[in-house]
This record gives structure tokens, C-alpha cells and sequence, in this order.
């Protein structure tokens, strides 16, 4: 054993224990006695990857590399950092490495075919995953992978296999469980997801999603609103890391709306109090913050709202129910803006009852819904007297125009303004919504 390891080991306990000070410390100390040490560069790089100092831990696993290029880790980890640092080339080079040093290294052979994924390299993804698929045969996560870029690719048939693939490997895999539902529901292959829902519900009774999803189809037991847990359960800690990504992918407008609706009323200023209601990762912070004096985001997923916290733009967010928060007192404000939120509502007496309580006098509220199915097509033969609000197979609520404004004048609620508009697209389907602006 040479005299450096005893301190290594020391520095890595101080890393295990959450102590960085003191492994930042020892590692310095290290680096100071011995500079050509590949080990002691590496590991500075940990502890600065572990505080998030991605730039300090980036220079130090390159120092590693120049040390010592024939170490897959060295490269793995280079590749973590320049993929947190959104410099996606640089993180495919750093993997590419690690791979051809060592290529049974799953880990960084799964994150090389991520980021061909944000590159935009489908084509290329698709290749590197059916590759893996025969190298890993028995690794969930490599079907998995391979389903979700196959989706992008649009072979939605050889997707669902790999999905289903995945969940035999791992019966236990909830996600795999999920995008396999929510594909055969995309392409309205709705007893086959219904099987899916119901074979998931039996392997995890306590399920929120599957629950859901099951009433989503059969309208058997179907809420008022989404339950909590399917809210929290759905927008996870990996949904939320990935949300902006797959919003591009279905060319998402509801911030885009919501920014056009607020113009559109002639919101100006710099000092109103304003509410993101449903804030999410806060897509819409970038047309409210000029607008605020003070910005409050509200949202039921924690993970969703650490996401937003890295935006620097709200001054205080809260993990609160929505319609639990507008009774508790909060504001008031002079606009409370909600897109994207209450497609998880059916009925929306109580939070639009709760939106008039928290606005001042005269303030202004914009808010998004997805347009009835039979109003959204204008069918000839839709009912006169049209369902308020239908639960869809995706597990989103539908919204009749007449039953929003219906609801809006319940509330007090004064309507500006409704307009119709293109909210994203499913499966190369538009998915139509309502915009609504309305005043206390």
C-alpha cells in the first residue's frame, strides 16, 4: 500500500458521510503532494460533481484523462458532468471513450444513446439501442431505452414490443408499464391498454396511475379530478428531469398562449403580485417575470418544482394541492395565470371558485383547458346539451366551451376573452384547447 492510499480512503469515508469540506480538503492536500496522481484528480472531480461545481469537476476529470486515458470511469464521469452542463457533445465524446475502453459498461452505453436522443440523432439512437438489445438481452432498461427512442422514431409497433420486453424482465419496472399503456392508448388501441392498466392495478394494487388509467377507459369510478397520488406518481422525479424535452418533441404552445392571452388584455407593468398556478418546471416564468413584483409558483409535484427552482425567477414556491392553496388565503393577486393545469380537473367549480378568492378587485386570470372532443370538430350530430367535462383515455380531461363559461359566471368571474388554439400535438394530431381570459 503506498502512503497516498490511507489518505484516499480517508477523503472517500469523508465523501460517504456528506462531509465535502473535509474531502475537498484532503483531495487538495493530495493533489498538492502528489499532481500526477489520475486517482486523486478523479476523485477531486467527485467532490466537486457531489456540491455541483460541474465546471471545477469538469477540469478535474479531464486532468484524470490526461493522466490516465485507459480508465472507462475517468470518461463515464466527464461524460455526467458535460451532460449536467448540457454540453451534449462533449458528453457523447466522453461516453463514446468510456465505451471503447470498456464496452460492457451499460451505464454509459445507456447515457451515449440518451444523449444521441437530445442530440437529435434518432436515427442513430435507434441503431445504438437495437445494438445494445442484442448485446444486453436481459437488461430491462436497454428495451426500455430502445421503446422510448423507437416512439420518437415513430415505429410505434416495434416500440410496444420493446416495452413489453422491458416488463418482462422486470415486472416491477412502473414506467415501462406506463409508456406501454399510454402508447397503445395513443394509437387508440384502448382494450390492449385497458389489459395493460388492469394487469399493472393487479400487480400493484395501491397503483394511483393504473387506477386512473383504468377509469380513463372504462369510466368506471372516474373522479372529479385526478387523485393526488396519480398527480405526484406521474410527474416523478424522472418524468420531471425529461418534461421540457418531451414537450419539445410534441411542439408544446400553452406557454406561447398564455404569453399571447396576457398581451392580449393589455397586462403591463412591472409590479403586479402574480400566481403561476400548476407552475410545473415554470415554463411560463419568462412572460410573468417581467410583469412581477412578487411571482408565486404552486405545484403538487415536489420533483416538478425542484426543476423550477433551478429557473432563479419565482420568489416563493409552494408543493400544495392547487385548489387547497387558493382557499387557504393566499394573495391576493393581480393575475393568476394556470396553463396546462386544469386538464386535470373535471369539475371546476371549487378552483375556479378559489382563483376568484385570491384575485384582487378587477384582477385578471388566464387559464388553459382542452377543448370538448365533439366541439372540437364541430360535429354535426353533437348533443345539444354537450357532457361539462369527459375524462379522455390519456387521462386527461376534455372541457365543453359552454360548461367553462357557465362555471366562470358561478365563480364571478367576468369572461375577457376565449379563443381557441393549438395546445400540442399527439401523434401528429392537433390538441385543441380553450384560452381563457377572465376578471374578478
Amino acid at each position: 500500500m503506498t502512503t497516498l492510499e490511507p489518505s484516499l480512503a480517508s477523503a472517500i469515508e469523508s465523501l460517504g458521510q456528506g462531509d465535502f469540506t473535509e474531502a475537498e480538503s484532503i483531495c487538495n492536500r493530495l493533489r498538492a503532494t502528489d499532481p500526477d496522481n489520475a486517482k486523486v484528480w478523479h476523485l477531486s472531480g467527485i467532490v466537486y460533481a457531489q456540491q455541483n461545481e460541474l465546471a471545477e469537476a469538469t477540469e478535474c476529470f479531464q486532468k484524470a484523462i490526461q493522466l490516465r486515458d485507459d480508465v472507462a470511469i475517468y470518461h463515464y464521469n466527464l461524460g455526467l458532468a458535460c451532460q449536467n452542463l448540457m454540453d451534449r457533445d462533449g458528453a457523447v465524446q466522453a461516453y463514446r471513450a468510456a465505451v471503447a475502453i470498456q464496452p460492457e459498461f451499460l451505464e454509459a452505453q445507456n447515457n451515449l444513446g440518451n444523449c444521441l436522443v437530445d442530440l437529435g440523432e434518432t436515427t442513430a439512437a435507434v441503431d445504438h439501442f437495437r445494438e445494445l438489445g442484442n448485446q444486453f438481452p436481459d437488461e430491462s432498461i436497454v428495451h426500455y431505452n430502445l421503446a422510448n427512442v423507437l416512439q420518437d422514431a415513430g415505429e410505434y409497433n416495434d416500440s410496444i414490443e420493446a416495452f413489453r420486453r422491458a416488463i418482462e424482465l422486470d415486472p416491477d419496472f412502473a414506467s415501462a408499464r406506463e409508456n406501454l399503456g399510454r402508447a397503445l392508448s395513443d394509437v387508440t388501441r384502448y382494450d390492449e391498454a385497458l389489459e395493460v392498466w388492469r394487469a399493472w392495478l393487479e400487480h400493484d394494487p395501491d397503483n394511483a396511475v393504473a387506477r386512473h388509467m383504468v377509469a380513463s377507459i372504462t369510466g368506471e369510478g372516474a373522479p372529479e379530478r385526478c387523485d393526488d397520488d396519480y398527480v405526484r406518481e406521474t410527474f416523478d422525479e424522472n418524468f420531471a428531469r425529461s418534461y421540457e424535452k418531451q414537450l419539445r418533441r410534441i411542439q408544446y404552445r400553452v406557454p406561447e398562449l398564455v404569453a399571447q392571452a396576457i398581451e392580449s388584455i393589455g397586462i403591463d407593468g412591472s409590479d403586479l403580485d402574480v400566481l403561476d398556478a400548476g407552475c410545473g418546471t415554470g415554463l411560463c416564468a419568462e412572460a410573468l417575470r417581467p410583469l412581477a413584483r412578487h411571482l408565486v409558483g404552486v405545484d403538487l409535484s415536489d420533483d416538478m418544482l425542484q426543476e423550477a427552482k433551478k429557473r432563479n425567477t419565482y420568489d416563493e414556491l409552494y408543493e400544495r394541492e392547487l385548489t387547497q392553496f387558493l382557499m387557504s388565503g393566499a394573495g391576493p393577486f393581480d393575475l393568476i395565470v394556470c396553463g396546462d393545469t386544469l386538464c386535470y380537473f373535471g369539475a371546476l367549480d371549487d378552483v375556479l371558485s378559489g382563483f376568484y378568492k385570491c384575485l384582487k378587485p378587477n384582477g385578471k386570470l388566464v387559464f388553459t383547458v382542452e377543448r370538448d372532443l365533439a366541439e372540437e370538430h364541430n360535429a354535426d350530430d353533437a348533443p345539444a346539451d354537450p357532457l361539462p367535462y369527459q375524462l379522455q383515455p390519456n387521462g386527461r380531461y376534455r372541457h365543453a366551451e359552454s360548461y367553462v363559461q357557465e362555471t366562470l359566471g358561478d365563480a364571478r368571474l367576468s369572461v375577457v376573452r376565449i379563443k381557441t388554439g393549438t395546445l400540442r400535438m399527439e401523434r401528429g394530431r392537433e390538441v385543441i384547447g380553450l384560452i381563457v381570459t377572465a376578471e374578478r
